[in-house]
């Protein structure tokens, strides 16, 4: 019923949207290099008095920012039609991440130079396995278009017992050119194919942002509501590894499972907001292009300023005496003397204004509400290993509300011909605040934390050929400045051939303290009250080299006092218990990882690969497999001249090794237990073929995934007793929609 409600929900909005649809011509919303739609640049393009009258103007841009600061970044829109099936598989686009086997279920990179890359991130660990759902400031599309623009994108496979659905609605429109608005509607709904495996998530983002000369500001409100249903996986890894073993044959629904009546739920709201209040000067560029002296009437005009307008004014004539010295000079018009107005000078037919930043003042606020419920409605004494509350039901809940700002005054660089380099001060304030059960039942413990940090970047955004940014913060509680991030990344992009080189560097150094909540967690299940845990230290350096189809990447990292979660057991002769708790490691952990990608092209053949290396200097403390290879094989080709195609399958593949276990005690994952045997997975590949379409402004595919399933053969499992899905057949749909 409910996937009734959905499809006949989604017919409405298609009904409602058709009767304004308009085509696009170029096909999916594709952004160029340089950060421009198909019809348009960032700052131009936007006169209405000159679009056409036969058509809806189809013009948009998308953009991300740099969490921080709020530095914009061109981003390509989320419409291209190449891999589209694979943005519905929770383990990733090409398969780097284990999971339990349901649609949207908790995750893991199994690539360990994708964990971990922020700094000072949020304590709410929790969260972290449903990055498939959730995302982070950077990671949403800010949007600016000439008319209403709605996409709607729907997911499903199964039928209403055991199927999978998502569907997405974005909505964006502009209140003039400055001004652009819009939301996001999330919903997943997997219902499982083995028994007590449902998720169900939703989540809603309002978003906005205003960008003008002088002030610049992006905000969005974020709330998403995520239940997962625990089973804790199958009681016997034999049901499917060698299912003659049993005397009964099960189905996937009928197999016996090692908890039911348990829930996960979490509750994470955002509330973000980043503000720029740019100062700067005008400057002006004649026909050609080249820079100009001022015009008289606005030197009259500056002469009446004050303070800092004759200081940036003064900027802006040492700017320009080098280079407009050999200009004529600029004949002053009858009605400019008189107005001295910067609207008589914007009527001067020859000169084009534009505002040049010199300084910036940032101001960035991030406010997040999350929670996490454990719900277990059954005295599960036959999975639990330890009891720390009274009771025959678990109802463990804590909250976190964080509060983070940050002031920033940035020097900008490229205001004249001596300021090669961006210089960026900044200081702020985290707040913290937890609630934990009580020993004592139906009471709650408060815990409070108060950091505050100051540093300072360099910067080179600007230009094609060599950009770098370097980032040094300390932080402190008030007492204790043992926390510093020193970071940097550098990139040189050199013309070679009909194609550019490019040649990224990346390095960090961090000591940070281990998440609250390795140090304190309280639930019926799981207790642990640790703050003598030392600081983690790590250091990481690597770099990648990209030409053509061609990518190399290679990454080296150290950490000392590695804090991690293992699982317990307590084995017993007909059952095994399950428990999980904080370790650190006192020893220094080298990982190595490289990664080779090649696309290749023969015609309407192509082969796209990825093939990672990685090795750790302690396996039974943090396991990687040795390689992490995947690859797409398919033809692309056009029917009837409008129809793009593509026909093809693609494989995932790990070597074996000891994949961490999940915990659903805390729903996170641990490292297997060494009390009893442990099991190694990988050496199964699994294959996925697919059909997939592009027709003007619509996508849609069909999709087998684990077309590969034989009943019995190999071990198709990416975390302990969690089998992956049988063979099933996927069918989405996207369509772009101008209003």
């Amino acid at each position: 019923m409910k996937k009734k409600h959905l499809l006949g929900l989604l017919l409405a909005l298609i009904c409602t949207a058709a009767p304004a649809q308009r085509s696009l011509k170029g096909g999916a919303l594709t952004l160029r290099p340089d950060g421009q739609t198909p019809g348009g640049h960032f700052d131009q393009g936007w006169e209405s008095d000159s679009v056409r009258k036969e058509g809806v103007p189809q013009d948009i841009r998308f953009w991300r920012i740099e969490p921080r600061f709020g530095s914009v970044r061109p981003a390509e829109a989320d419409t291209l039609a190449h891999g589209f099936p694979n943005t519905v598989l929770t383990d990733g686009m090409r398969g780097e991440y284990n999971f339990t086997g349901n649609y949207g279920a908790p995750r893991q990179p199994r690539l360990y130079m994708m964990r971990d890359v922020e700094a000072f991130g949020s304590q709410f660990v929790f969260e972290s396995p449903y990055d498939f759902f959730l995302f982070q400031p950077g990671n949403l599309l800010f949007t600016n278009t000439k008319s209403p623009f709605t996409n709607l994108t729907y997911h499903s496979c199964g039928n209403k017992t055991n199927g999978e659905d998502r569907i997405t609605a974005l909505f964006a429109v502009n209140a003039g050119k400055p001004l652009g608005v819009g939301f996001r509607i999330d919903y997943l709904y997997g219902r499982g194919y083995y028994d007590s495996q449902s998720t169900s998530q939703f989540g809603g983002t309002l978003f906005g942002s205003w960008r003008s000369d002088h002030y610049e500001m992006h905000a969005y409100y974020n709330a998403n509501h995520l239940k997962t249903t625990e089973n804790g996986g199958v009681e016997d890894d034999r049901y499917i590894t060698h299912p003659e073993a049993f005397a009964q044959g099960y189905s996937p629904a009928d197999l016996p499972t090692r908890l039911t009546k348990t829930w996960n739920r979490l509750y994470v709201n955002t509330f973000y907001l980043t503000q720029r209040f740019n100062l700067g000067f005008d400057r002006y560029r004649d026909a050609e292009g080249r820079l100009a002296a001022r015009p008289a009437a606005a030197e009259s005009s500056a002469r009446r300023t004050s303070g800092l307008g004759k200081l940036l004014l003064g900027l802006s004539r040492d700017t320009l005496s080098a280079e407009t010295d050999s200009l004529p000079a600029v004949r002053q018009s009858d009605s400019l003397a008189v107005a001295g107005s910067a609207e008589a000078v914007a009527e001067e037919p020859q000169l084009t204004c534009e505002f040049v930043p010199v300084t910036s003042v940032v101001h960035t606020l991030r406010l997040e509400h999350s929670s996490r419920r454990l719900l277990c409605n059954k005295l599960a004494d036959d999975y639990f290993a330890d009891y720390y509350l009274p009771g025959d039901s678990a109802n463990d809940f804590t909250k976190n509300i964080r509060l983070v700002n940050t002031l920033a005054l940035e020097l900008r660089e490229g205001f004249n011909r001596w300021m090669k380099t961006g210089i960026r001060l900044f200081a702020g304030h985290e707040f913290n605040n937890f609630r934990l059960p009580a020993p004592v039942r139906g009471r709650e413990e408060l815990y409070t934390t108060n950091d505050f940090f100051v540093g300072a970047s360099l910067l080179k955004e600007q230009g094609r050929v060599f950009h770098y940014n370097v980032t040094g913060e300390l932080r402190t509680s008030g007492t204790d400045w043992g926390e510093f991030n020193v970071e940097g990344k550098a990139d040189v992009n050199l013309p070679l051939g009909l194609d550019t080189l490019r040649v990224e560097a990346a390095a960090f150094v961090r000591n940070e303290t281990p998440p609250f909540y390795f140090m304190h967690y309280h639930g019926r299940n799981a207790w642990w009250d640790d703050e003598g845990l030392s600081k983690v230290f790590r250091t990481r350096a690597g770099g990648m080299l990209r030409y053509g189809s061609t990518r190399l990447s290679a990454y080296v990292e150290t950490i000392q006092n590695y804090a991690y979660l293992r699982e317990t057991v307590q084995a017993s002769e007909d059952r095994m218990r399950y428990g999980v708790a904080v370790s650190q490691s006192a020893r220094n952990i080298q990982v190595v990882s490289a990664t080779l990608g090649q696309d290749f092209r023969f015609g309407i053949l192509h082969w796209d690969s990825e093939v990672t290396w990685q090795a750790t200097s302690d396996k039974d403390i943090l396991p990687l497999p040795a390689l992490n290879v995947y690859s797409n094989l398919y033809l692309k080709f056009r029917i009837a001249r409008v129809l793009d195609t593509e026909i093809g399958a693609d494989v995932r593949y790990f070597t074996r090794y000891y994949a961490p276990a999940y915990a659903p005690v805390v729903g996170l994952f641990a490292v297997q237990a060494t009390e009893a045997p442990r099991v190694k997975l990988g050496n199964y590949p699994v294959v996925n073929a697919y059909v997939n379409f592009h027709l003007k402004r619509t996508r849609f595919y069909l999709m087998g995934s684990h077309v590969n399933f034989k009943k019995g053969a190999g071990a198709p499992f990416l975390v302990p007793h969690y089998p992956l899905n049988r063979l099933v057949v996927h069918m989405g749909i996207s369509w772009n929609f101008w209003n």
